[in-house]
């Protein structure tokens, strides 16, 4: 959402529930944040790293080796993380988000709905045709002329009716946000950059017949180098949409001697929230103002403070600001790692066939006429078919779904069959 905001996580979801931003979809939005900061991490993994140069040099356009600390290698940039992961084909075709997926440890059930989006969305142009207010803005695809409704989170500054975005758009509970970056294009741009996408596809030999769709979807680094050769110099940025920091949680252990004083200078701060009370121990929530995401948890005992964190980042800042509030209450008794969460296992079952993610597909499908849905009111699509305007839309969020894996069959990616989720519905055929 615009920094400029300062939303409260007690005011109005945009997304138009009545209920509460932390109750609706912002709870979405720290999820994304940690699955993010978790590719970040496995990124930076030994397995994943041997296949970083190869892909660099055809996103940035350059032979030079990627050197850490030039803000270029996929642990420091998050557009390139993107591609890198989602875009890049391994050894088995498929990309290496999908070896993430069927490796990864530890992810909660919206994580996990998360990144089954991820390998699912398309990186894809899209103009802003309307403001929405505080709901967002509408945005028309162009290359199918399909609208689609864009919420607040991600952004740093809101866009202008005209503006062009290349991204993927992921759904966010009932609102769709950008990836972890995107490209933002004036509007006089638009036929420069259609221009160049149909010269790029018409130049190519292809063996088979594909449409610019298609094309696209397996060249999407044609986007990055129209920007590099010509998109800056029409006014172009690249914008992240959340801080680009590693998956490593850690926890700060406080010796306090007066727990009153403690708890009294907590409550005085407005970065934390009073989430749990009771005569043992109470819980606060270290807050982000702008974005209103959580950053880190605060629990105060007796005799002890404790401040838990995700990533090293937000634990030292956070370990800053506490000493801060809390000068002459607190000492440090010990820093010690989170072992309450599993890490990311680094590499898939080597006997498994056919492009990775696979499995993972399979599984979130499988369980999907059971699993709650934002679009469906919170029901399940077992229970939204119990009436009439529940079947037809789970009708056609399954129709959305065989199209994404009918894309992803086309393109030799790992994809599942959708036909066993009807019959579980008991929905016919499309």
């Amino acid at each position: 959402m615009p920094l400029s905001s300062r939303r409260h996580r007690q005011g109005r979801c945009p997304c138009g529930s009545s209920r509460s931003l932390a109750a609706c979809c912002l709870p979405w939005e720290e999820a994304f944040q940690r699955l993010i900061s978790r590719l970040v991490a496995f990124a930076k993994t030994p397995r994943v790293r041997r296949h970083e140069a190869r892909a660099g040099a055809i996103f940035w356009t350059t032979e030079r080796p990627l050197q850490p600390g030039t803000g270029r290698t996929a642990a420091e940039n998050l557009r390139f993380l993107e591609w890198f992961l989602q875009d890049q084909p391994t050894h088995r075709g498929g990309p290496l988000l999908g070896v993430f997926a069927e490796a990864a440890a530890g992810l909660s059930l919206r994580e996990e709905e998360l990144l089954f989006a991820l390998l699912l969305a398309p990186v894809r142009a899209y103009q802003v045709t309307e403001t929405l207010g505080p709901g967002g803005f509408l945005l028309e695809d162009l290359l199918t002329g399909e609208e689609r409704v864009l919420g607040p989170f991600g952004l740093s500054e809101p866009l202008i009716r005209s503006d062009i975005m290349i991204c993927r758009l992921v759904p966010l509970g009932r609102l769709m946000r950008p990836g972890a970056g995107f490209l933002r294009f004036p509007g006089t741009s638009r036929e420069e950059l259609m221009a160049y996408l149909r010269t790029a596809y018409r130049v190519t030999r292809r063996g088979r017949h594909l449409t610019l769709e298609d094309f696209l979807d397996s060249s999407t680094h044609l986007y990055h180098h129209f920007f590099h050769l010509r998109g800056r110099d029409l006014g172009a940025r690249v914008q992240e949409t959340l801080r680009c920091a590693a998956f490593e949680p850690g926890r700060i252990i406080y010796r306090g001697t007066d727990t009153s004083r403690i708890r009294a200078g907590l409550d005085r701060q407005s970065e934390l929230i009073r989430e749990a009370a009771t005569q043992e121990e109470t819980g606060y929530t270290w807050i982000d103002l702008d974005r209103a995401v959580a950053r880190a948890t605060v629990l105060v005992r007796s005799g002890e403070v404790q401040v838990c964190a995700d990533t090293q980042e937000d634990l030292g800042e956070a370990r800053q600001f506490l000493e801060a509030c809390l000068r002459g209450l607190i000492a440090l008794d010990r820093e010690v790692g989170d072992a309450s969460a599993p890490a990311t296992v680094e590499a898939a079952p080597r006997s498994q066939k056919g492009p990775p993610g696979g499995r993972f597909l399979a599984r979130i499908l499988a369980q999907w006429p059971d699993s709650p849905s934002a679009l469906l009111d919170d029901r399940t699509p077992r229970e939204a078919c119990r009436s009439r305007a529940g079947r037809q839309r789970v009708a056609a969020l399954l129709i959305d779904l065989e199209r994404d894996f009918a894309r992803l069959k086309r393109l030799g990616r790992a994809w599942a069959d959708v036909g066993p989720v009807r019959e579980a519905l008991s929905l016919p055929s499309a």
